[in-house]
């Protein structure tokens, strides 16, 4: 059962009092008008966890109990006192701004423990703070041996990027001998099994002595990329015989259509289930059982063996520099899926979100160093109460970046984690130098820097900076009026504003349009670095969306998206490593784009390993159609000129200079048969000179159709 939420904050709830409101009568049960109600926020009720409503009228003093949804939806924004008020998007929890670790608790700073710094011309702002030392390189660097990149060269001794890419898959086994293909193909082959022995399921090519092997399966791979390169096309088309726009020549001469089928269908990628009545597995299945490790989350028992494979080796083939990103996104389709639309229980309630930590400086910039799939707030493996308090965003973090700890690593976040406790934790106890947007109710300078921007009035676009600084602590928060109000912490810059820094398109004030020409303006310097590196995560993202596979998930659930999200990460990563390489060992020529290299890629895997045919696949369909001789719903089947069910043919515009059969060429005797024909027509389909008339009543009398040729004469 998953654990029930943590209650709202008391005292942030209390805090809420005094909120000016404006209420629509549709809020109302039975009501449906539009017209607005000014309130105020009366009291919160602890036992509910609602605020009560008293609206400013004297015939009506009764109080509403309000949820938090709807304060935050109908809070009048323009009320002179609503900046006074923290609303977030949000309700804050008990724990939301706590860390407890072993020697320390971590709290949300308080607003009267920040000053603000006031930065003039030749200022350099408050109290300076220096970073934790970096003693490593600066940049990230590959890891591999002088027999590795031999390995990864071919007769010419030329880098090749289908061989790297093979080396930056995962490996499994105790002793890692055990490629990705090999791992997945014993998978599939105990999942085959299974099915088979449990729910009657006959293989239509597998059969016999016939058993997946990892070849198969990465040929199954590259089966996947070559769909994506044309188009995401069904197996019924790739296979096509009659249409050339459909057939995929490459995929067909890798593997039958049955063998196709058959992988697509028994995909998985862990031993999760148990012999039937009690059986020994060994008695059964010729594959040894692999399971994830106990106490993994349940959104995790599928793909989670294959996930920590990723992460493991991703961050074996590099050499660690001094910055890296982390960033979260929602993992796309996850709420249509298997995991949050089946019977209870749902291992997934809340959606996912996919964190990943990223290079984003130098020659390896966007390459992967740690993803994972995260289940919400019901996720099992990190507990709602554990080593950090409850705060559950740095359960998370401790897990992202426990292999950097302790060596003086700048990190760059979004707000998602952020905020006074994280920059606290990580400069004293994980030894991480931090900077990242922030959300007004993270930190105690939140709601000082939401006044002081509206009391001087500092509009969106004017580039214009507001920044504090914590009295004790080395945490400096920053406001710049971009596109938007960005909002920046840091645990090892200062109040420093750079002049210059960056260059924007401005806005022109009166037409609002944007100026052709870059201006330099002002900005924080956290700012700066934030702008520096951050965007390079998504464009590493960016890269992967381009090649993302197609496979029919649908048939399994939410695993193989989740594969496949992954070998779409590991193409983007073994690319950079590609450049990496080949620039080092071949400085006078040029690496070949990441388009050509996935098409080698694809070819390489449907060629791996010995032929799964035993004969050849036949013709490619006809380069050419004739149309006009062709049936739309017979997918292209020609029709014999005899047949009783003729299909429609839109007349054809004439092509110039093709001869065209004049009307007076038609002789007498060819013109008499047509007619005939016609009149033949006529007789066998009634209907298409004449409509039966329906039964009239008139007096009384029965009137009927006196037609001769009706099928209906006399009786309709």
């Amino acid at each position: 059962m998953p654990p029930k939420r943590r209650p709202i904050s008391v005292e942030w709830a209390k805090s809420l009092v005094g909120l000016s409101m404006k209420v629509p009568d549709y809020w109302w049960d039975g009501c449906k008008g539009y017209r607005l109600h000014d309130g105020v926020i009366d009291s919160y009720c602890e036992i509910s966890q609602r605020w009560n409503l008293l609206l400013d009228t004297k015939e009506d003093d009764a109080l509403y109990l309000m949820a938090y949804e709807a304060i935050y939806k109908y809070a009048d924004y323009d009320s002179s006192t609503y900046n006074e008020f923290q609303l977030t998007q949000q309700p804050i929890r008990d724990g939301d701004d706590e860390i407890q670790t072993e020697t320390k608790k971590y709290l949300r700073t308080e607003p009267e423990e920040w000053d603000e710094v006031v930065i003039e011309d030749g200022d350099t702002g408050g109290r300076p703070i220096e970073p934790l030392e970096w003693e490593g390189d600066e940049e990230f660097t590959v890891n591999i041996t002088d027999e590795e990149v031999e390995m990864l060269m071919d007769e010419r001794k030329e880098i090749r990027f289908e061989k790297v890419f093979q080396w930056c898959c995962p490996k499994f086994g105790d002793d890692n001998d055990q490629s990705l293909f090999e791992f997945q193909a014993a998978r599939m082959r105990n999942y085959m099994r299974k099915r088979v022995l449990e729910n009657g399921y006959k293989p239509r090519y597998y059969k016999g002595d016939k058993v997946i092997t990892g070849d198969h399966v990465a040929r199954f791979y590259g089966a996947c990329l070559c769909r994506m390169i044309h188009g995401g096309r069904s197996i019924d088309q790739i296979f096509s015989t009659r249409e050339i726009m459909d057939a995929v020549p490459s995929i067909r001469e890798a593997m039958t259509k049955a063998c196709l089928e058959d992988l697509t269908t028994c995909l998985h990628y862990s031993d999760d289930w148990d012999p039937e009545c009690g059986s020994d597995w060994d008695d059964i299945y010729d594959d040894p059982k692999v399971v994830a490790p106990p106490g993994t989350a349940k959104h995790r028992l599928k793909h989670g063996l294959l996930e920590d494979g990723y992460n493991k080796r991703w961050q074996a083939i590099v050499n660690f520099g001094k910055w890296i990103t982390t960033d979260e996104s929602r993992v796309g389709g996850w709420y249509h899926s298997c995991m949050t639309i089946g019977p209870e229980p749902k291992p997934i309630r809340t959606g996912a979100t996919i964190h990943t930590v990223c290079i984003t400086t130098g020659p390896l910039s966007t390459f992967k160093l740690f993803a994972r799939v995260y289940g919400g707030q019901f996720d099992e493996d990190i507990p709602e109460i554990n080593d950090y308090g409850k705060y559950k965003m740095i359960s998370l973090y401790d897990l992202m970046l426990d292999p950097f700890k302790h060596k003086g690593h700048c990190v760059v976040m979004d707000s998602a984690y952020m905020s006074d406790a994280m920059c606290q934790v990580g400069r004293e106890e994980w030894k991480i130098n931090m900077v990242g947007t922030c959300q007004t109710n993270r930190t105690g300078a939140g709601s000082l820097g939401k006044a002081t921007v509206a009391a001087r009035g500092i509009k969106v676009g004017t580039h214009q900076s507001v920044m504090y600084q914590h009295k004790d602590k080395p945490i400096t928060y920053a406001i710049w009026a971009d596109n938007n109000y960005v909002k920046t912490l840091s645990n090892f810059h200062g109040p420093n504003l750079l002049r210059g820094g960056i260059q924007r398109k401005l806005r022109d004030p009166v037409t609002h349009r944007r100026n052709k020409d870059f201006t330099d303006v002002d900005c924080p310097e956290q700012q700066w670095v934030y702008c520096q590196t951050y965007h390079l995560i998504d464009k590493g993202n960016g890269s992967e969306a381009k090649y993302d596979l197609s496979t029919e998930s649908h048939l399994h659930g939410w695993s193989p998206k989740l594969a496949s999200r992954f070998f779409n990460m590991n193409l983007n990563n073994a690319y950079n490593i590609y450049k990496w390489l080949y620039n080092k060992y071949h400085p006078d020529r040029t690496p070949m784009d990441m388009r050509p290299c996935i098409n080698d890629l694809t070819h390489s895997l449907l060629q791996q390993g010995s032929e799964i045919r035993t004969r050849g696949f036949g013709d490619a369909p006809s380069a050419t159609k004739d149309i006009t001789t062709t049936s739309s719903s017979l997918d292209g089947r020609k029709l014999q000129s005899d047949a009783f069910r003729q299909h429609f043919t839109s007349p054809t515009a004439t092509v110039p200079g093709t001869p065209q059969t004049p009307a007076s060429a038609i002789t007498a005797r060819a013109l008499r048969y047509r007619q005939s024909d016609f009149k033949r027509q006529k007789e066998m389909q009634p209907g298409r000179n004449h409509l039966s008339v329906p039964l009239v009543v008139q007096d009384k009398k029965l009137s009927y159709c006196k037609y001769i040729k009706c099928p209906g004469f006399n009786t309709c």
